[in-house]
């Protein structure tokens, strides 16, 4: 198996697939009702529905890096305000995300992987590894939140 399709198979079991760290992210969300999700049972902490804006947006970044673009994080709306977006938009828009993510790191090369993400220094490797840590992180946040 080529690192590509090993980075691939590792972004598809985190997301929907068998993960080995528990449920992966996109299963979590089965099931979760607008209201779940809107819930903030945590005082100062965050939503289902803001953790999945967050975790969608950063997949989008990492998605247009990998794709060539220079994206500068300080430009990005980290944690947006989501009191207009829609459980069932949410979940369309990480979907997407996800998607462009994996075509974006089906078309590199072995040799892409190492070489230096659009306007940062570190690798392409690193990025497409710290976005699927992050997604890991997030996806335990859901699963607390779930038991609320």
């Amino acid at each position: 198996m080529r690192p590509t399709e090993r980075l691939l198979d590792q972004l598809n079991r985190a997301f929907g697939g068998e993960a080995w760290h528990g449920p992966a992210l996109r299963n979590l969300l089965d099931g979760v009702t607008e209201t779940e999700a809107k819930a903030k049972p945590i005082r100062d902490g965050h939503s289902i529905l803001e953790l999945v804006v967050h975790v969608g947006t950063w997949i989008d970044v990492v998605a247009k890096r990998v794709g060539g673009s220079v994206v500068d994080a300080n430009a990005v709306a980290d944690w947006s305000d989501v009191t207009k977006t829609s459980w069932t938009r949410a979940l369309e828009e990480l979907e997407r995300a996800e998607s462009r993510l994996s075509d974006a790191v089906a078309r590199l090369s072995t040799e892409d992987l190492e070489k230096p993400v659009p306007g940062e220094k570190r690798s392409i490797y690193a990025e497409v590894m710290g976005v699927l840590q992050h997604n890991v992180y997030h996806a335990g946040q859901i699963a607390i939140l779930k038991k609320f």
